[in-house]
């Protein structure tokens, strides 16, 4: 008889299996990919698109149609939590789907939380890299409305200095108009090369990127950004590249994870504690 495969997230890891669907289906298996878009945006590309060096066609490929086009069915939601006792899957909807394999690909989440409690539209973590599509056409609105916003970027690793260096040539590519702040916690670029790290300080300020070092953002409210020297920032749009984190869906659901709070898996990527649950990426 035939089982109930579930793969949740159409990302990397997912690839090759999702390229693959119709094989289980051959078999006599059901498969069901559960996914928040029937996109998957590649993240190293997700600066340039921001900018529109890329085209969001060139950035993604479409996880739904893949399935689709192999008999899978495809179900756009996320699981928030699981249960791995009754086998259930619970998702944002409300839904509720049976599985008797699952295989996650959920990838990792910008730890917001630690910086701002509320869920404001003016905040934009870097991963899932399509808000970086969403902070474009906020954008490019404002510059359509002959705005000129102040665009805070807080992080200081290479990723900070790629979204501050596509949100210069958004501005002038579309002539439009704003300040960019780049708070780079102790140091921008840290751990880089010194020569790596002098270049990107001096191509960023020369362009007239105002660079905060020796500071960290403490808290984020109402449209002010607070440091943890005593300063603040007035904005309008805010880009959070701290860093990523796993999922704290295995962590919520009781399920064995590392320090971190990745689920713990063995040789064949299955849960230590649920050999049904799969989870890569």
């Amino acid at each position: 008889m035939g089982k109930q495969i579930i793969f949740v997230g159409g990302g990397h890891a997912h690839l090759t299996s999702l390229k693959n669907l119709s094989h289980f289906k051959r078999l006599g298996h059901q498969v069901t990919l559960i996914s928040s878009s029937p996109y998957h945006y590649y993240s190293g590309m997700g600066p340039g698109m921001l900018s529109g060096i890329y085209h969001p066609r060139e950035v993604r490929f479409h996880i739904q149609r893949l399935a689709e086009d192999q008999g899978a069915v495809f179900m756009k939601g996320k699981v928030i939590k699981v249960d791995p006792f009754q086998r259930l899957l619970f998702l944002d909807s409300g839904e509720k789907v049976h599985y008797d394999i699952v295989s996650f690909n959920t990838g990792s989440e910008v730890p917001v939380e630690s910086l701002s409690q509320s869920k404001e539209d003016n905040l934009f973590p870097v991963k899932p890299v399509i808000n970086l599509l969403k902070a474009r056409h906020a954008i490019l609105e404002a510059i359509k409305k002959k705005e000129t916003p102040h665009l805070i970027v807080i992080g200081g690793g290479p990723a900070g200095v790629e979204i501050s260096a596509n949100l210069l040539r958004l501005l002038h590519e579309n002539r439009g108009q704003g300040k960019i702040t780049l708070i780079g916690g102790k140091r921008l670029m840290g751990d880089a090369p010194d020569k790596v790290r002098r270049l990107a300080v001096e191509s960023l300020a020369r362009r007239g990127v105002e660079i905060i070092e020796g500071s960290h953002v403490k808290t984020i409210e109402k449209g002010e950004v607070f440091l943890s020297d005593g300063k603040r920032f007035n904005m309008d749009l805010a880009f959070i590249a701290i860093g990523i984190q796993p999922s704290s869906l295995f962590r919520d659901s009781g399920i064995p994870t590392g320090a971190d709070g990745g689920m713990l898996i063995n040789a064949y990527l299955q849960s230590v504690a649920h050999p049904e649950i799969f989870g890569g990426g």
